[in-house]
């Protein structure tokens, strides 16, 4: 029984303690190019573990029980990452988002 109980917290330990893996539609050496500035929010306290995504000011819907999550971009797209942090995200777009948020802007046809 020790033993069980040891595992299974332990298991919810390590994962509870790790975000989302956040992976874009693209090639393998770029699939991971968000991934890296939401572990540094992360481990800056910046954001929790399942941060609301904001693109291009319109949040993207995911599953949140998900371990990797898909998002609709290319690294190219993409022109700049900001960050909110848990109470910023909560003021700005409502008290149910605790875990921060990734603003995501992307880049125009035309530029």
């Amino acid at each position: 029984m020790k033993q069980t109980l040891l595992l299974f917290s332990s298991i919810l330990l390590f994962g509870c303690s790790h975000p989302k893996a956040f992976v874009l539609n693209d090639k393998n050496e770029n699939k991971y190019f968000v991934l890296d500035f939401i572990n540094n929010a992360f481990e800056k306290n910046a954001i929790n573990k399942a941060p609301l995504i904001v693109i291009n000011g319109i949040p993207f819907k995911y599953n949140k029980d998900q371990d990797t999550i898909l998002l609709p971009l290319k690294k190219s797209d993409i022109q700049s990452l900001d960050f909110l942090n848990q109470n910023s995200s909560r003021i700005i777009y409502n008290d149910k988002e605790n875990d921060g948020a990734i603003l995501i802007t992307t880049r125009t046809q035309n530029e």
